[in-house]
Order: C-alpha cells, then structure tokens, then sequence
C-alpha cells in the first residue's frame, strides 16, 4: 500500500517548464535581415496640418533660442569684432619687441577660447552640435608644438573671420528681431490701446501725422499682428540654422 503511493504511475508524465527562448539582438537582427522573421516597422507620426506646423513653432524651445541670440548678437558680436580688431592691432605692432611674442601668444589663445565659448553658446540657443577640444589641447604634445599648432591651424584664421562677420551679423539679427517683436506686439496690442485713446478714435502715428481709423479696424491689426509675431519666430529658426551652419564651418570644420 505505501509501495504503491510512492512509486509514480508510468502513465503520469513529469510537466516540463516551459522556458521562452532567448534570442540575442544580433541573431534577431540577422534572422529579420534574411527573411526568417518580418521585421517591425515603426509606425510613423501622423502628418501635421499646415496650420499645426505654422502655430506649432511657438512650443519648441528652439524658437526661444534662436531670438535671444539674435538679440544677444549684437553685444558679441561688438565684443567679438573688437578683441579681434584690437588683439591683431597690438600683435603685429608689438612683435618687433620681445612682449609682441608672448602677446601674440596669448591673443592667438584668447580667441580658441572665446570660439569655444561661443561653440558652446551655439550649442545651447541653436541646437547645433559643436567638438569639444581642439587639436592642439592633445596633452601627448609638448607646449611649444602646441602653440605652433596654434599658428598653423586654419581654424583660428577662420575663427577671427568669423569675429569680423558677427559685428555685421549681429547688428543685421538685432534690428530684424527688434523691429519685428515691435510691430507685432504694437499690432496685437492695438484692441487695449484703442480703448484708451484720449479721443476714443484709434489711428496710426508716423513721423508725427496721426491716420484716423475705424474701431473696427482694430482686431484685424489684432490678427495681422499674430500672424508678424508667428512669421519672425519662423524666422528666427531659419537664421539660427543658418547660422548654426556657417558657425559650424568656420569654427570647426576645414
């Protein structure tokens, strides 16, 4: 009787564990690539209407960024157009002298500094990916081939042109933005400041002579102002890019 309880029927079977397989990423991949298993394919984001694209530039932080460089280029590119101006000045003077040597040593310095500096400010308000170090900071090379590295890579003469163009740049950035935010925030504020017109007639003041207007006038520069407002930051996207590119070209690339 206890013989027969502990000895298993031969028609009971033990139940195997079921294991999923384990497939590694690269067999799978390679299977997907012969056939063997259909692939999946993502599924694609549905399309945007033109309406969602025009009005959607105002969620991305790009937008923001790209305007504030514009209104910031003016400053740098005051700054920058005059260390360079400056610092070449003083070089090419001074180096009949034994401090032209160092000074230009230091100048030639400065300005693979402040191309890092500014690879950096690009980076954060445009987007565009900027290196890290240039060649001549390889701690394997003593410090005078460093300094000659200086010299010789077409990099720092591109960067010191590229200084020179940001005072035309910037100036050009800064009034574009300016008189755009203007004109469109002056429109959009239109409907407020027509009810607090001293007359209780809206109209437009150029060069001193006042242009009388209908009330009813007023929401349609309302909406006209919208439309400026959201045009310059689509603007402002396509010059950051533009000149994410140029930066890019001249403060890294050959």
């Amino acid at each position: 009787m206890n013989r027969a309880l502990r000895t298993p029927s031969a028609s009971i079977r033990p139940i195997a564990r079921v294991v999923p397989a384990q497939v590694a990423p690269g067999a799978a991949a390679a299977a997907a690539a012969a056939g063997e298993v259909p692939p999946v394919d993502r599924v694609p984001p549905p399309p945007r209407s033109a309406l969602a694209r025009f009005f959607g530039v105002a969620l991305e932080p790009r937008t923001y960024g790209a305007l504030f460089y514009m209104l910031l280029s003016l400053a740098t590119g005051t700054f920058f157009f005059t260390w360079v101006i400056t610092g070449l000045s003083m070089s090419l003077g001074l180096l009949i002298l034994i401090i032209g040597i160092p000074l230009t040593v230091l100048f030639f310095g400065s300005v693979r500094g402040l191309a890092l500096l500014e690879g950096r400010l690009i980076e954060v308000l445009l987007g565009e990916r900027m290196p890290r170090r240039p060649r001549y900071s390889d701690r394997s090379r003593t410090w005078l081939q460093r300094i000659g590295d200086m010299f010789t890579d077409g990099r720092t003469w591109l960067t010191m042109l590229y200084f020179v163009l940001m005072l035309p740049l910037g100036i050009l950035y800064f009034t574009v933005a300016v008189t755009l935010l203007s004109v469109s925030l002056a429109f959009i504020w239109a409907p407020v400041a027509a009810m607090f017109a001293l007359d209780g007639v809206p109209g437009l003041y150029i060069d001193g002579n006042v242009t009388t207007l209908p009330l009813w006038t007023t929401p349609a520069f309302a909406a006209l102002g919208v439309v400026i407002l959201f045009c310059t930051m689509h603007l402002a996207r396509f010059i950051g890019h533009l000149h994410g590119q140029m930066a890019k070209h001249l403060l890294v690339r050959l």
